[in-house]
């Protein structure tokens, strides 16, 4: 182990597809630019991109490899982390680059949201003309195969050794009401919804998603584009699935570190969830914890002051951005949002594990608010 850059930990910042992806390379940015001295964590060669190209991982240990270096601070987006919480620990703590003498462990910030704002802000976002993103062209949205290198099995099979528990006591045993969190019944249920509404109108018969999404009505583009984010798992979707899972596993990987302490080298493992909604909400408020929780404090009110001077100057710039309009900002855009989540919130296929999910998601928040 060589010498250490002052910055004792990592940093990984993980987003989901409208969780925040843009949010959390500014994010880094403002760190690079405005803390960068010893206190604060530096990017790498690579700048504020994924150490992680793709979610490659072999078939024994399901994880991603993200490639960690102490001292530095990384975006990654939407990884799988399907191997044990253990694999996990093992993976972040002790793989990796370059770990210096001193290393203290990984901080995780996981940049989460609402199911119900993810899924109608997603259905907004590629709904616009022309379509911002290329693959709603080309991906079939009712494809549930996962292949990965050596693996070769379906989505569930990937999610819910996860997801199908009834609780879970590294959550302050949650529960949701006598069901799992997600049941095989509901993942087939919502395929197959997404299978009767995918190419099967005349019109639509060799349509793309794109197409259906243009010629649908609201509820019905709205199911199809949800199904994507569910049960789609390996290309650009199953984005809400991946993130329950990777909510409950970050979690058993940091009460294995904090319990196994020797297994790691006596690093830790600390992760902080954070939602786009409340920053969409509370900009520099969000933004100084953000800051708080990645840069060292020093025990002075120089450092703590500068804290929040950037997260003001944080807030101006997005209130900028919003005025100036950007294609990945939904929020606020389109009359029908809450009229659209409560459809979802009522419907029999999507309501049930979207609401359970919506739990996970406030508990683990709550949490990392204290």
């Amino acid at each position: 182990e060589e010498d250490g850059p002052g910055y004792d930990f990592s940093v990984l910042l993980i987003s989901y597809h409208k969780t925040g992806h843009d949010l959390g390379e500014d994010l880094v940015d403002y760190i690079k630019y405005e803390f960068p001295g010893p206190n604060a964590p530096h990017l790498t060669e690579y700048g504020n991109k994924s150490p992680l190209k793709h979610r490659r991982h072999p078939a024994k240990t399901p994880c991603a490899r993200i490639h960690l270096e102490t001292g530095s601070i990384m975006v990654q987006h939407a990884p799988d982390l399907f191997c044990t919480p253990g694999e996990l620990a093992q993976i972040l703590l002790l793989g990796g680059d370059r770990h210096f003498v001193g290393d203290r462990g990984v901080k995780v910030v996981h940049l989460v949201r609402n199911p119900f704002e993810m899924a109608v802000s997603n259905y907004h976002y590629h709904t616009q003309v022309p379509p911002p993103e290329p693959w709603v062209n080309k991906q079939n949205p009712c494809d549930i195969e996962y292949a990965e290198d050596a693996i070769t099995d379906t989505y569930p099979e990937m999610i819910l050794p996860t997801l199908s528990k009834m609780k879970y006591a590294s959550l302050n045993n949650l529960e949701f009401g006598g069901q799992p969190l997600l049941t095989r019944d509901e993942f087939d249920m919502i395929t197959h919804d997404c299978l009767s509404l995918y190419q099967t109108k005349k019109k639509l018969k060799r349509a793309s998603l794109l197409d259906h999404l243009m010629n649908y009505d609201a509820p019905e583009g709205l199911r199809l584009a949800t199904a994507e984010m569910m049960v789609q798992g390996y290309h650009n979707g199953g984005d809400i699935l991946r993130m329950a899972n990777n909510m409950v596993k970050l979690k058993q990987a940091s009460m294995k570190v904090a319990s196994h302490g020797d297994k790691f080298q006596g690093k830790e493992l600390r992760v902080y969830t954070m939602s786009l909604d409340d920053f969409i909400e509370r900009p520099a408020e969000m933004a100084y914890k953000f800051f708080d929780f990645v840069v060292d404090n020093d025990g002075t009110d120089e450092l703590r002051t500068k804290k929040e001077g950037v997260a003001r100057r944080y807030e101006q710039y997005y209130e900028k951005k919003m005025k100036k309009g950007s294609r990945h900002i939904t929020h606020g855009k389109n009359r029908n949002s809450e009229e659209l989540k409560e459809y979802l919130r009522q419907d029999p296929v999507f309501g049930p594990p979207m609401g359970k999910i919506e739990s996970l998601v406030e508990m683990c928040l709550a949490e990392s608010r204290g």
